[in-house]
């Protein structure tokens, strides 16, 4: 399983990036970024999997990806706002998902620091 990259495109205020991971009958997961210029944190946009690949680490996976995009360019954190576009996960759910995976709340949103000193995500 691997994570291909579909289309980058550059914007004044940096680069949006898809990526996917995809099986031979469908597409399993995507994952949307945005890679900012002269900012501190890397904006995840989308992380989505479909229905019948959900609980396989997946997610995880999508979601390690974007840490270390943002480890690699020199991202102090990554960031993204809750939303759910299926109606089975509420947006609770999907607050708890994150918080196992080390990200807290900031305000409207949810954060996680990077420590690129040893390259190892923190939360």
């Amino acid at each position: 399983m691997s994570i291909d990259e579909i289309y980058k495109y550059r914007t004044e205020c940096g680069e949006l990036q898809c990526h996917r991971i995809n099986m031979p009958d469908c597409m399993a997961g995507e994952l949307i970024m945005n890679v900012p210029m002269n900012e501190k944190a890397l904006t995840i946009e989308e992380v989505f999997v479909d229905r019948k690949f959900r609980n396989t680490g997946m997610g995880s996976k999508l979601l390690a990806f974007a840490e270390k995009t943002a480890i690699a360019a020199g991202f102090q954190k990554v960031e993204l706002r809750l939303f759910s576009t299926d109606p089975l996960v509420s947006d609770t759910k999907l607050q708890e998902w994150y918080l196992k995976r080390g990200y807290q709340p900031d305000g409207g949103k949810m954060c996680k620091r990077m420590n690129n000193q040893n390259l190892e995500v923190t939360s």
